[in-house]
């Protein structure tokens, strides 16, 4: 599946379906990630939002004293309040239109990772790719949220928004390819990792 063809079913859906945005996952789950790395987590640090959505996490993020770099297929997704905030804290918050498994090259590692409620819409032979993609760019720990069930939007527009609904092994396994896990639960319909660098990638990896 091609990138842009997925880009323009974003750009239609965050511009034409303004309810599409009453839930924010990366704000709503976002308590498992700092819970599950209380004490790690510190101003100055970064962080890469991948699939970033309407950007709200980024306000806890900015308020933690984070240095945040959101990333999403479509720039429409943000809302109006964080691409206000975009201008506001320039020097600390960063957006980056691109496509998780085709990222540009130009994009910087990050001490921290936070993908929410988006692994479920990659089409399933690119999770491996947006996988390494993003295990190339995170130097320390990360989370993921994922989501087991079929997507209630996808159904409205007669076309699935999750393109890979699978079960908690097989998310399981996947990450544990690319991450070491230390830290899982569930909440609802929604799995949830806590990773760290994979123990298995070479020394020059882990440097923070």
């Amino acid at each position: 599946m091609k990138a842009e063809s997925e880009k323009a079913k974003y750009d239609v859906i965050w511009r034409e379906i303004p309810d599409y945005r009453d839930c924010s996952p990366g704000e709503l789950f976002a308590r498992f990630f700092f819970d599950g790395f209380k004490g790690e987590i510190r101003a100055g640090q970064t962080i890469l939002d991948f699939g970033c959505g309407t950007g709200r996490i980024a306000k806890e993020f900015i308020t933690k004293g984070l240095n945040v770099t959101m990333v999403d297929i479509s720039p429409y997704c943000l809302d109006e309040e964080i691409r206000h905030m975009l201008t506001l804290f320039a020097h600390q918050l960063h957006f980056v239109q691109g496509c998780l498994w085709d990222l540009p090259e130009s994009l910087k590692s990050a001490y921290w990772i936070y993908c929410c409620d988006v692994l479920e819409h990659i089409p399933e032979d690119h999770v491996e790719t947006c996988l390494e993609q993003m295990a190339k760019r995170m130097r320390y720990g990360g989370y993921f949220s994922i989501c087991l069930v079929e997507d209630l939007t996808g159904k409205r527009l007669g076309h699935p928004l999750h393109l890979t609904v699978k079960e908690k092994s097989w998310w399981q396994k996947k990450i544990s390819q690319h991450f070491t896990i230390v830290g899982e639960d569930a909440v609802a319909d929604d799995i949830y990792f806590n990773c760290k660098v994979l123990i298995k990638q070479p020394l020059e990896r882990q440097a923070l």
